[in-house]
């Protein structure tokens, strides 16, 4: 499976980068989302802004949120990958690197973004769907053509 069928549409959440963490982690709640993705003038990925960025950058040292930009604090090296990439091979390279958001980029452009939780979501459904198949041939149900 790739990864452009685990897309669904949706309004990202994107902020400039002289954003306050504040605003940030408001509106990361407010939406119920983990990350925030932050574009340059012409939409093309600049950074991303995770939970863990926020404990680690901001919590930890001890910095005031309201004062500190998302530009001083975002992740600037982001793993991201095209709609193309088989799930598979995606899902163990989030594991490799430890990340658990991933920006989805057409021709530089963020199109979506999955999280591992999605992912795996996914590979459940699949192990589902299989599991039903296999009890289909075994106890003799209708023939699937």
């Amino acid at each position: 499976m790739r990864i452009g069928h685990l897309l669904t549409v949706q309004d990202l959440l994107i902020l400039e980068d002289a954003a306050t963490v504040l605003d940030a982690a408001r509106a990361m709640t407010a939406r119920k989302v983990g990350a925030v993705l932050l574009t340059t003038a012409d939409g093309s990925l600049a950074g991303i802004f995770t939970e863990r960025d926020l404990m680690a950058r901001v919590v930890v040292p001890g910095k005031d949120p309201a004062r500190v930009t998302l530009r001083e604090v975002m992740t600037r090296d982001v793993f991201s990958v095209g709609p193309d990439h088989e799930v598979a091979h995606v899902r163990g390279e989030l594991q490799r690197r430890h990340i658990r958001h991933l920006p989805v980029v057409v021709n530089g452009r963020v199109v979506g973004i999955l999280s591992l939780r999605d992912i795996l979501r996914a590979d459940i459904d699949q192990m589902s769907h299989d599991v039903q198949e296999l009890e289909k041939y075994f106890l003799g149900g209708p023939e699937v053509r």
